[in-house]
C-alpha cells in the first residue's frame, strides 16, 4: 500500500469527521500495488447511507478537508451503493480489491 501511516490516519480522521464514526474507508486502485508509481488516491466509503445529494455535499467536504491535511493530491471517492440499488462495476471492484484503512 502506497500511503504513509500519517496519510492513513489523516484520511480516517477526516472520514470520521465528515461521515461519522460508523464510516469505513478502503483504498483501491493503483495505490494498493507497491510495485506501481504515481496515481491518485482511490477511496471506497461504506457504512454510510446518504441520499445522492447528501453524498455530493459530504464528498466535497471530505475532499476539502483531506486536501488541507495531505496537500494537493488527486483523490477519488466512491460510495457503496444505497440499499436496493445494484452495485456499479467500480463499486464491485472496490469492494473486492479494496484494502481497509
Amino acid at each position: 500500500m502506497r500511503l504513509t501511516p500519517q496519510q492513513i490516519e489523516s484520511l480516517k480522521h477526516v472520514a470520521a469527521e465528515v461521515f461519522g464514526s460508523q464510516a469505513q474507508i478502503r483504498l483501491f486502485g493503483s495505490r494498493v500495488d507497491d510495485r506501481r508509481r504515481g496515481g491518485d488516491i482511490d477511496l471506497y466509503v461504506t457504512g454510510v447511507a446518504l441520499s445522492v445529494e447528501a453524498q455530493l455535499d459530504a464528498k466535497l467536504r471530505f475532499l476539502v478537508k483531506a486536501k488541507q491535511r495531505l496537500g494537493d493530491r488527486r483523490i477519488d471517492l466512491v460510495f457503496a451503493p444505497l440499499p436496493g440499488q445494484p452495485a456499479l462495476p467500480i463499486q464491485r471492484m472496490a469492494e473486492e480489491a479494496g484494502v481497509p484503512l
